[in-house]
């Protein structure tokens, strides 16, 4: 009897040591808010026209979504991680990227050397993308961080790609990519991301993209590049490469305390686009402060992207959070952005056309 108690009790400590080697995650985060938005178009007859719109909207400070992180230690200091992760509008419920887990759907290795993972996934430009902005890449943001434009757009007013944009912007997410993610070196680190586009086709060649970074984080200086090409697909034959979007920037930012100050400078250069020629390079710069009064902080921001075919886009930020918690924060805010000059280039001389305007305030939560 004794001996029968004792194998037992190594068998359940056996499952706990096991069980304790497999972790799987659940977790989520949910934003909303209550907006006004207001643009200002050329309208029938060359009459400029105000129009605004009042809304409940998703995601001011962060997407919502929610996701599930697994991981197995396997030994010799290695696990298997897996990641999805699901984003979704939360004033209709409805999907934010079309896809069950758009935000991310990976698998891969974790190890003393790193990360490696394939499937859907962030890129590693992405990774440094709001490292300048101490406004945390939220609606307020005036560069328009991540706005998510096309590279294989077909019209130049499609290279604006969300209101109050004012930086050109990238693509984030994946599809078919393989992603590496050093580990920390002494406050150094460096990712690679390499997706495949798997749409060739006996009249197109393949779209791809490639995407890295480089950062040092220690203390209270961070300084980061990021470097993303995002090649579109093209006919077979196409004089003059593959028509793509790269964007190279540089971060640089410095927490002195009693406020957090950040800097960036992105080149946005339209290679071969689809108007038959590339499009001069759009020179980018941001400066952005933050400043802690206990529970709540004050964050300010201003956005500037400058070219010869584009002309000149501007915009300024600011924004409040107040911490209810430590998952729960109240945030309120306004953005203003004048979008490029030769966009505009039909409007009535001296209108604000291109003016975009969002005041927001809203709830966001973390579980």
């Amino acid at each position: 009897m004794k001996k029968t108690l004792i194998a037992l009790a190594a068998l359940g400590a056996m499952a706990g040591a096991a069980h304790a080697q497999s972790t799987v995650t659940l977790y989520g985060l949910l934003d909303a808010n209550f907006q006004s938005y207001k643009t200002n178009i050329v309208g029938a007859g060359g009459v400029v026209q105000n129009i605004t719109q009042t809304k409940i909207d998703s995601g001011g400070l962060n997407g919502s979504r929610w996701g599930l992180r697994v991981s197995e230690d396997i030994g010799g200091g290695m696990a298997v991680i897996g990641n999805v992760e699901s984003g979704f509008d939360l004033s209709t419920g409805g999907s934010s990227q079309g896809a069950l887990f758009g935000r991310r759907a990976n698998v891969g290795i974790s190890s003393g050397f790193g990360k490696l993972e394939i499937g859907r996934n962030t890129s590693s430009y992405d990774d440094v993308g709001a490292d300048y902005t101490m406004m945390g890449a939220t609606i307020f943001d005036p560069s328009g961080t991540n706005n998510g434009v096309a590279a294989n757009a077909t019209g130049v007013a499609s290279l604006i790609g969300g209101h109050n944009t004012t930086w050109i912007g990238y693509n984030s997410r994946f599809n078919n990519s393989v992603k590496y993610t050093s580990p920390n070196f002494s406050g150094f680190s460096a990712g690679v991301m390499y997706a495949f586009g798997e749409d060739k086709t006996q009249a197109n060649n393949a779209s791809k993209t490639v995407s890295a970074n480089l950062k040092y984080a220690n203390g209270p200086l961070l300084v980061s590049g990021g470097y993303q090409s995002e090649a579109a697909q093209n006919s077979v034959g196409t004089l003059g490469g593959k028509p793509a979007l790269e964007n190279t920037l540089l971060s640089v930012a410095y927490d002195f305390g009693v406020a957090k100050v950040g800097a960036g400078f992105n080149r946005a250069k339209f290679k071969d686009f689809a108007v038959g020629k590339s499009l001069a390079a759009q020179k980018e710069w941001s400066l952005s402060v933050a400043v802690p009064l206990g529970a709540t902080t004050i964050s300010a921001g201003y956005a500037q992207s400058k070219g010869d075919d584009l002309g000149k886009s501007t915009g300024y930020g600011i924004q409040a959070l107040y911490s209810l918690s430590k998952r729960s924060t109240l945030y309120a805010g306004a953005a203003s952005s004048k979008t490029y000059d030769k966009l505009a280039a039909l409007a009535p001389v001296g209108s604000n056309v291109g003016r975009t305007t969002t005041y927001g305030a809203g709830l966001r939560h973390t579980f």
